[in-house]
């Protein structure tokens, strides 16, 4: 770990009185190190910077919470692997099953094709289960099964969050797994 420059300490004090420029100084100081930092671990360069800006702007909101002022580059280091580590949990596509099972009945539910190669007591449940589902929720299936969208054009298409799409998209999974095991157990779903 390298010592702060010496006026690192100075210009950490004055800025948690509320000096914007001392921060400015601050991050004019340590933008560079930091940007390589994020750019060495990231392909998108401007992904890279923009994470910079954010992890400077959490540790100005955050500055009164650093207890040794000669840490603060290992300090905004770990902020900067924080956003990081949120970046790439957010770009990253989440596989999370179903989609061998449900594609050939999705094609038969919302096209009418007829798929007899996977008949069976399973699939049959499975069609009574996607039957069911209407609204918004049977529109979702349909872009991601049957005309193959990723979450992720579903997400940029609908307006609405990657994180939030994956999890409705679980659940949607979660809900046709349940009724196709009450379904074969013969209840009602």
């Amino acid at each position: 770990m390298n010592p702060e420059p010496p006026q690192t300490a100075e210009l950490i004090g004055t800025a948690r009185r509320g000096d914007r420029g001392a921060f400015g100084e601050l991050v004019r100081l340590h933008e560079g190190w930091l940007r390589a930092f994020l750019r060495a671990r990231l392909r998108d360069w401007a992904s890279a910077d923009d994470l910079a800006q954010e992890s400077f702007i959490t540790a100005y909101l955050r500055l009164k919470h650093l207890q040794d002022d000669s840490a603060f580059e290992p300090w905004l280091r770990g902020i900067a692997v924080n956003h990081l580590r949120n970046h790439i949990r957010k770009k990253r596509e989440l596989h999370v099953g179903g989609t061998e099972d449900l594609q050939p009945l999705c094609d038969e539910v919302f096209w009418g094709g007829e798929d007899t190669s996977r008949e069976g007591p399973r699939m049959d449940a499975l069609r009574t289960c996607l039957g069911r589902i209407t609204g918004p929720s049977r529109e979702l299936l349909a872009q991601r099964y049957t005309v193959g969208k990723s979450v992720r054009e579903i997400a940029a298409e609908s307006g609405r969050g990657y994180s939030a799409l994956s999890m409705q998209f679980h659940r949607l999974r979660e809900n046709l797994a349940n009724c196709i095991r009450q379904e074969q157990e013969g209840g009602e779903a």
